[in-house]
């Protein structure tokens, strides 16, 4: 019935060919198809949740950084001491973490939407809730409510599920159940927030259900925390929460109190660092102005988020992507023939309808890059030498009044916060610069913040792999142990 409705409305609002209506159906029933055959809830013993992010670990940074980067959470103090990276720490193993994929409603622009996402139960006393943002999701079904043994959801019942929190982590507007409306990537902040409300008040209705919790217990301090493209929602969230009673009440009839916002790895300033930054060229500048790492990350997934904004830019304010686009790009016309390319045997697949695919966000990635590879526009070439995504769009959208204001709408730089904040970043991020988190904490402290804290991690506090570039953490490893400071971050309030 789900489908009929998708495929009726199809017809209603927009003129479509009918292969394409076909295409689409398609996708849709692979993706329903796929959402059923998960787990709807689990029980997962925390010593399984340690073996497997170890495991998961290793495979990132490898036995000797590992080791090292276990070293140094031990020594220093912006580090949570727990046993997921410490075998000598205390921890009940045979403890079990619940996990269950809740569903839920909230709004966006669109109406009222059906979403999921993952709710983390721990197995001791509870601490407090923490609600998660996560990172960019490259694909409309990696999320952590439907891969309950992903890196993303292993990494919040470990760090955070394993010390006593319970975790409420959206898996967003237009990803999970609600894969077939468009996400509204980080220009669009509001219904990102307005949904990491609605499920923090599901979860309430749910374990009071369940009497999980009384319903005169004493008020469960709240915490607010995101990486990367989740930071800029969780400070986000912190700052209606605090600015608008409309949006705080309901979740103070629910006894949670906002205690502290930790945002980490942050695009919060997308007019001034963000744009610049994906449309100028990292790998041959002689001045390293945003102070990145290695260009290799940014040339990598520059195209991925490029995706993704567009996307969300054209659906939202009813732009035709074929305004925005290379034409070549867009239809994913690959250096190589990758299997989710579209000019792949029997493949249809576009930028936009790739993501509905069930393929992991690495490979993913790999295919928006080797999209990108060799397509020109304005007298730019994206390759290995030049990674300004310039050459991925139409030279126009580049001063667009109306983009440029979308994009400035969402930045969240100059603003008084009365709640307590950290702010966390590499010293040197090569795919979200550090001057985003630099631009956030100038904004808050000149508005009269005293409750925001700046911690800069140097890179080489931690190591891993790189296949460019020195082997110290970056972006993308970084995630691996940033919520430890997180963590750290929370456990002040006892």
């Amino acid at each position: 019935m789900r489908l009929i409705l998708l495929v009726w409305c199809s017809l209603i609002l927009q003129p479509v060919l009918a292969s394409d209506l076909a295409s689409q159906a398609h996708l849709f029933q692979q993706a329903e198809s796929f959402i059923l055959s998960q787990p709807q809830e689990s029980e997962i013993p925390v010593s399984e949740v340690v073996a497997n992010y170890r495991k998961l670990e290793l495979r990132w940074v490898g036995q000797d950084n590992a080791a090292y980067n276990h070293q140094q959470i031990e020594s220093n103090p912006i580090f949570a001491k727990t046993g997921l990276f410490n075998s000598n720490a205390k921890i009940e193993l045979s403890a079990k973490i619940s996990y269950k994929r809740l569903k839920y409603q909230t709004t966006n622009q669109d109406g009222v939407q059906n979403v999921s996402g993952l709710l983390l139960l721990p197995p001791a006393k509870i601490k407090g809730v923490i609600l998660y943002f996560h990172s960019t999701i490259s694909g409309k079904l990696n999320v952590p409510s439907l891969h309950f043994q992903d890196y993303k959801a292993e990494m919040l019942a470990g760090i955070f599920a394993a010390n006593g929190y319970i975790v409420v982590a959206p898996d967003y507007i237009g990803l999970g159940d609600n894969y077939s409306a468009m996400h509204p990537y980080i220009v669009y902040p509001r219904p990102n927030v307005d949904d990491g409300q609605s499920m923090l008040i599901a979860t309430m209705r749910y374990l009071k259900q369940h009497q999980l919790v009384s319903p005169n217990k004493t008020p469960l301090p709240l915490f607010v925390s995101g990486y990367s493209e989740g930071a800029s929602y969780a400070l986000w969230f912190s700052r209606i929460y605090q600015t608008e009673p409309a949006f705080r009440r309901p979740l103070l009839q629910h006894k949670l109190i906002l205690k502290q916002t930790v945002a980490i790895e942050g695009a919060y300033d997308l007019s001034g660092v963000m744009l610049p930054f994906l449309l100028s060229n990292q790998v041959s500048e002689s001045v390293n102005h945003y102070n990145i790492n290695s260009s290799f990350w940014g040339s990598m997934l520059k195209p991925s988020l490029l995706v993704n904004a567009l996307l969300s830019y054209a659906y939202y304010n009813h732009v035709a992507v074929s305004n925005l686009f290379n034409p070549n790009f867009y239809a994913l016309k690959c250096v190589l023939d990758l299997p989710l390319c579209g000019h792949a045997t029997s493949n249809q697949f576009n930028v936009d309808s790739v993501r509905f695919s069930n393929t992991n966000q690495f490979k993913l990635a790999l295919n928006y890059f080797f999209a990108a590879l060799f397509k020109s526009s304005a007298g730019i070439s994206y390759s290995p030498l030049d990674n300004s995504v310039q050459a991925l769009v139409n030279p126009e959208m580049t001063t667009d009044k109306s983009l440029l204001k979308v994009v400035s709408q969402a930045d969240i730089l100059n603003w008084k916060s009365t709640n307590p904040i950290s702010l966390v970043s590499l010293a040197k991020d090569s795919l979200v610069p550090e001057n985003n988190s630099a631009a956030a904490y100038a904004g808050m402290i000149n508005a009269g913040s005293k409750n925001v804290k700046y911690i800069k991690v140097e890179n080489n506090l931690l190591h891993a792999r790189a296949i460019l570039g020195p082997n110290v953490a970056d972006h993308v490893s970084f995630e691996l142990y940033a919520l430890l400071i997180a963590l750290h971050e929370f456990n002040q309030f006892k």
